[in-house]
C-alpha cells in the first residue's frame, strides 16, 4: 500500500509521550503534508533533506544530555518507507541520530537487490512494479470506492489477522481520507517511481545502536530478508 500518515502511529504516541517528547511526521505527498508535483519531488535523497531539516528545527528537548551540545540527537523510529529511509539518515548524518529503530523494512540496498528473489518475494513486491506505471495504479486502487486498498489492509491475505487489532471502519476512513482527495494518490505512489532512480544507494552500516523489528508472517517482505540485514547493524554499537 502506500506510504503510512502520522495517524498510524497513535498509539505509540500515546505510550511514549510520558517518557519522550514524541513526533510523528506526515512525509511529503502523504497525511497533511504538502504535495508537490513530479516523481522527482519523491527521490530518496529529497525525503531524507525533508527529515534531517526538521530533526535540526526541533532540536534536542531540553534536560536531554545532549541539549548543550548544539546539534540535536534523536531516537529515530521508522516503518515501511520511513524505515527505509531511517536507515540512511542514520548512516549520511550519524550526528543527528543517537539510536535507531526499524520496522519490517530491508534496507533499501538489500531491497533493490533481491525485490524479485526469492520467488516469494517477487509475488509480495508486485505491486511495486505495478505503481512504475502511469496513471494506471491511481485508477485501479481509486474504484470501487478504493476496495483494493481497504482489502489489502483488511482481508485474509494482507490484513491485520490479530481480529482484536484489526481496522475499525473509522480507522480505516482515516487511513484513506487523504488518499482519497483530488490527487491524492498519486504522491505516495511517486515514492516507487521514484525507488529506481539511478542515484547510488548507500551501502555503509549506521554507527549508532540499531534495534530491527520484524513480524515472521509480514504479508509483503519475507522474513528471509532478514538476515541480509546483519550487515546494516553495527555489531558494538
Amino acid at each position: 500500500p502506500p506510504p503510512w500518515p502520522r495517524f498510524c502511529w497513535r498509539h505509540q504516541l500515546l505510550e511514549f509521550s510520558t517518557r519522550y517528547r514524541v513526533v510523528a511526521l506526515d512525509l511529503r505527498g502523504c497525511g497533511a503534508s504538502e504535495k508537490p508535483p513530479g516523481k522527482e519531488s519523491y527521490r530518496p535523497e529529497v525525503l531524507l533533506e525533508d527529515i534531517r531539516e526538521v530533526i535540526e528545527l526541533l532540536g534536542t528537548p531540553e534536560g536531554h544530555a545532549g541539549a548543550t551540545s548544539g546539534t540535536p540527537k534523536c531516537i529515530l523510529v521508522g516503518h515501511d518507507w520511513g524505515g527505509a529511509l531511517a536507515w540512511e539518515l542514520a548512516t549520511s548524518h550519524p550526528d543527528l541520530v543517537e539510536k535507531l529503530v526499524i520496522i519490517s523494512v530491508a534496507h533499501r540496498a538489500i531491497m533493490t537487490r533481491f525485490i524479485a528473489w526469492p520467488p516469494a518475494q517477487l509475488l509480495r513486491s508486485s505491486y511495486m512494479f505495478l505503481f512504475q506505471l502511469p496513471w494506471l495504479p491511481e485508477l485501479l486502487l481509486s474504484m470501487a470506492d478504493f476496495e483494493l486498498l481497504k482489502t489489502s489492509l483488511t482481508g485474509s491475505q494482507t490484513g491485520i489477522q490479530n481480529p482484536a487489532r484489526q481496522l475499525t471502519e473509522s480507522e480505516l476512513d482515516a487511513y484513506l481520507y487523504g488518499l482519497s482527495q483530488p490527487g491524492g494518490l498519486t504522491p505516495p505512489i511517486n515514492y516507487y517511481r521514484s525507488i529506481f532512480s539511478d542515484a547510488p544507494v548507500p551501502c555503509e552500516r549506521p554507527p549508532c545502536p540499531t534495534l530491527v523489528l520484524w513480524g515472521t508472517r509480514d504479508a509483503f517482505l519475507d522474513a528471509r530478508l532478514v538476515p541480509c540485514l546483519r550487515r546494516f547493524v553495527a555489531p558494538d554499537a
